[in-house]
């Protein structure tokens, strides 16, 4: 049974009808021996069978390598096996993705994923080297959290009004984690709305986004909100808004945009489990079972929802599968709006 959050989470996302998912790479007898669900009870428990590695294709200090190195070690004590964070930035996170979808499909590469490189990429990009529906098989949605709006002090901008007129005074640069990502949308839409221009710098992951910003060489930068809320609640970075449809618990006096003139501007980022497309059903399951159960330990929900994630961690693989469905679509409709183009 999905709970309450989860089901106002999708009911906002699901915008858009899904479209058909291609049929998968798994050879045909495996696929159907797998399917009919005859596999005997003893394979069904050997996995793992040697160390696990959960693929980030971003740099350390983000949103998505936070999800990942939360569960890592617990996911390690379940399977009685090293579980390994492995960073693979770069190329739009289009080189950690592409590593997952061309693995073996024996549930040992496993991809924890942002939203860009699965929903919005094959929008941007006129070719990538892996198809998100076909070469990948969703197994779990992890949390999600809005993009916030950070400024250096240097600039004395505290409000997103104040951005505006700054931005028409004076060349203002912003950062985000990488062109197409939300944080890049969110951008690029706001400009559009105000009639201002802000320099784009895209970085590989929040964390080196972040360091930037956090010595002023960037000064404004639109990031996940999980790396960025211990800055804001230091006072190193001022928060100016966030994008949820509701102000983040977490840092509860930064408004949304809603609140300040842009009710149209609503996007998150959400992180999910992938792994390639054809690894065997009763694998899928245990991977979805155990990093549910992981994310839902109540030391692993209190770190990352002290850092203003949503935990959304009762999800099957096809309501997954739906959701990412619903999501390539949405976003296709965001990258037009915001005119995004790929680097």
């Amino acid at each position: 049974m999905l709970s309450s959050r989860t089901l106002v989470f999708f009911a906002r996302a699901a915008a858009v009808a899904a479209v058909q998912k291609p049929l998968p790479r798994a050879a045909v007898a495996a696929a159907a021996l797998i399917i009919s669900g005859n596999v005997p009870a003893a394979a069904q428990q050997d996995f793992p069978k040697r160390p696990v590695r959960i693929v980030v294709p971003y740099a350390a200090g983000g949103g998505t390598d936070i999800n990942a190195r939360n569960v890592a070690p617990r996911l390690a004590e379940r399977w009685a096996q090293p579980v390994v964070v492995d960073n693979r930035a770069g190329g739009n996170a289009i080189i950690g993705t592409d590593i997952v979808a061309k693995a073996v499909p024996d549930g040992h590469t496993i991809l924890l994923s942002a939203s860009s490189e699965i929903a919005t990429n094959v929008s941007l990009f006129a070719k990538i080297p892996y198809d998100p529906v076909r070469d990948l098989q969703p197994v779990t949605l992890a949390s999600s959290t809005p993009v916030i709006i950070v400024a250096h002090p240097s600039i004395q901008v505290r409000s997103v009004t104040e951005l505006v007129a700054a931005a028409r005074t004076r060349s203002l640069a912003y950062s985000s984690v990488g062109t197409g990502s939300p944080q890049h949308l969110v951008g690029e839409w706001l400009k559009s709305v105000s009639r201002i221009e802000l320099t784009h710098i895209p970085y590989k992951g929040a964390g080196p986004a972040l360091i930037d910003n956090l010595a002023g060489h960037v000064p404004l930068g639109f990031q996940a909100l999980l790396p960025a809320v211990p800055h804001v609640k230091a006072g190193r970075l001022h928060g100016l808004a966030v994008t949820g449809a509701a102000r983040s618990m977490t840092l509860a006096d930064v408004p949304t945009l809603k609140e300040v003139g842009y009710p149209n501007i609503e996007l998150v980022q959400w992180y999910g489990v992938f792994v390639p497309a054809g690894t065997p059903r009763f694998i899928v399951e245990k991977i979805n079972r155990d990093f549910n159960a992981v994310l839902n330990l109540p030391e692993v929900r209190e770190r990352l929802t002290s850092s203003g994630a949503d935990v959304i961690a009762d999800t099957t693989p096809e309501q997954f599968g739906r959701f990412v469905r619903a999501e390539i679509d949405k976003n296709r409709h965001v990258v037009r709006i915001a005119g995004v183009k790929g680097e």
